[in-house]
């Protein structure tokens, strides 16, 4: 897996190349997010009779966003909230909305 390393690692990557790596830490939390917000929080909204298409517009991008930007600016390099993590927030929900929105309602695989 080509930009995901251990932990341990972090340290010399940032060194050698003045950018903060995926580690595989933040990749699970990230995947764990994409699970949830478009299987597992959708399959058991959809029992409480909510449409599982608008449960995965709203819970998909907010979780994975959240996680992507969380992960990117707290856990991986601990920069906190900058401009950056609000940027990475806004840009991703946005984008993920986008794509949500195309693929489960209008059908458009891409």
């Amino acid at each position: 897996m080509h930009g995901v390393i251990t932990d341990n690692r972090v340290d010399e990557q940032v060194g050698r190349t003045g950018t903060y790596p995926f580690t595989f830490t933040s990749s699970a939390i990230i995947a764990g997010a994409a699970l949830l917000g478009y299987l597992v929080l959708p399959a058991i909204l959809l029992g409480a009779g909510v449409e599982a298409k608008t449960s995965m517009l709203v819970l998909g991008p907010l979780l994975i966003s959240g996680a992507l930007a969380l992960t990117r600016y707290f856990l991986d390099s601990r920069r906190g909230p900058t401009k950056g993590f609000w940027m990475t927030l806004v840009i991703s929900l946005l984008a993920l909305l986008l794509v949500t929105y195309l693929m489960a309602f209008c059908g458009i695989a891409l």
